[in-house]
């Protein structure tokens, strides 16, 4: 489906004019040293390479499209060089009229229009002073309309060929940032070392990160964003990194290794288990299974192997019935990816937590990003993991709650393990597409299997 057919759709879908916005840079220190330029997402479906500062009138009573765009200054083509003339931009987004965005209040005072929050503040004031919404990109109930949201929140979360393409294509970046970063892994290499190698690979074939990259000894620490630590052998490094491409489709992987050697024992018990829950939860993919099952379905894997360790103590199910395993599996398996790397989550619960479904209330469970029955076309992430918290295993609160069920003096050995560093976490997370009958890994390439990982880091020894 192209940029084109994508406006259609959602044209049809509409009772009133809808406003879409681009957003505009945003300043890091002072306002001419602005981050780099990023479109709003929703903005980029619909149009390819949007300018900053940009707009667009959805009027579904003519069918029309009209794209406003920043007026051609002599300012813009000393420090930014020439800018396509509009009619050039017309042609080439295939729009109905292109117009200047300095005169949009003007042209559309006397409409009533739908429009959505962008994360530029400044965007989304000038989108509140036009409609007189009540609106907030960080308040997903005041993003915009439901039934907006709704509309085009169905054509984003089902993938075309294109938007697959697109996805392909950053996890194979993906893959060679990982497997460069693990190769380069040895006692005495500073975390920032592996990090800047993993951006720098993105960077050279015109890519950024698509988040924060998380790389990490501490992989305890959910979204650990420094990278202050030096190798120790023992330690076991976790890299949570993904690409995005220009388009914006991106990808999110996480790997774990160990530094200087294999895994130690309980090292291997761990990774073990964490890698059978990813395969049994995308073994369970398919349409029309709930995602909320699949969370599950990692979670009793999780519980098992910890079982079997001795960390916890009963039957799979009924640790994962009570929220036992989150006390070591304090997450959600996955969330939706495309776009953004938590595809969709600005639009909030409304939309990932369909048909009167809400969040569990459960610790652990609560942090399940999405609860949607899985369709054709969707990408997901699926990431199970065991972390051993400090503050979660000295937790009185759930020492009492789980007193029968955790081994908690076997878990507080896990904190000092590995030279006194303590074990940290493990996560498996591979970025899914559920197909007509099963699942597709989009991110298979990268090295997972236990062999393989202990193998890669011992190239740098």
């Amino acid at each position: 489906m192209g940029f084109a057919d994508r406006r259609k759709r959602l044209m049809s879908s509409l009772k009133r004019p809808l406003l879409l916005w681009s957003g505009g840079p945003i300043s890091r220190n002072y306002p001419h040293n602005l981050f780099p330029y990023r479109a709003d997402s929703t903005f980029m479906y619909f149009f390819e390479r949007p300018e900053p500062n940009s707009a667009a009138l959805f009027d579904p009573a003519t069918g029309k499209v009209t794209l406003y765009l920043p007026e051609r200054t002599l300012d813009d083509a000393v420090w930014h060089g020439e800018l396509a003339t509009f009619e050039a931009e017309r042609a080439r987004h295939d729009v109905d009229a292109v117009r200047p965005v300095e005169r949009l209040e003007d042209a559309l005072k006397a409409l009533k229009l739908d429009t959505l929050a962008v994360s530029d503040a400044r965007t989304t004031r000038r989108a509140r002073a036009l409609t007189g919404a009540d609106l907030d990109f960080d308040d997903p109930l005041k993003v915009g309309p439901l039934e907006v949201l709704e509309s085009i929140a169905s054509m984003r979360l089902r993938k075309d060929s294109a938007e697959l393409a697109q996805m392909r294509e950053t996890a194979r970046i993906t893959l060679a940032a990982h497997v460069e970063a693990m190769k380069d892994s040895a006692p005495g290499v500073h975390e920032q070392e592996l990090a800047g190698i993993v951006d720098g690979i993105f960077s050279t074939v015109g890519c950024v990160p698509a988040y924060g990259t998380i790389l990490s000894v501490r992989g305890e620490i959910l979204h650990a964003r420094g990278h202050d630590n030096v190798l120790q052998a023992g330690d076991i490094v976790l890299l949570d990194a993904g690409c995005e491409a220009p388009s914006g489709y991106c990808s999110d992987v996480t790997r774990c290794w160990p530094v200087g050697g294999p895994f130690t024992a309980e090292g291997g018990d761990v990774y073990d288990t964490v890698l059978q829950a990813n395969l049994d939860a995308i073994a369970a993919v398919k349409p029309g299974v709930r995602y909320r099952d699949v969370h599950r379905i990692a979670c009793r894997t999780v519980a098992d192997g910890l079982a079997q360790m001795g960390l916890l103590k009963g039957s799979p199910d009924a640790l994962v019935e009570s929220g036992a395993h989150a006390v070591f599996f304090p997450h959600g398996v996955g969330h939706p990816i495309g776009l953004d790397v938590h595809d969709l989550e600005a639009f909030g619960d409304h939309v990932l937590y369909p048909g009167g479904r809400t969040r569990s209330t459960q610790f652990g469970t609560r942090y399940l990003r999405m609860d949607l029955d899985l369709a054709e076309g969707m990408t997901f992430t699926i990431e199970p993991g065991v972390y051993f918290v400090p503050q979660i295993i000295r937790s009185a609160a759930l020492r009492a709650q789980f007193a029968d069920q955790v081994n908690w003096s076997l878990a507080e050995k896990f904190l000092g393990l590995n030279g006194g560093r303590g074990f940290g976490g493990i996560r498996i997370e591979d970025d899914v597409l559920c197909t007509a009958s099963g699942a597709e890994v989009l991110t298979v390439a990268i090295p997972k299997a236990r062999a393989e990982v202990e193998a890669l880091p011992l190239l740098a020894s």
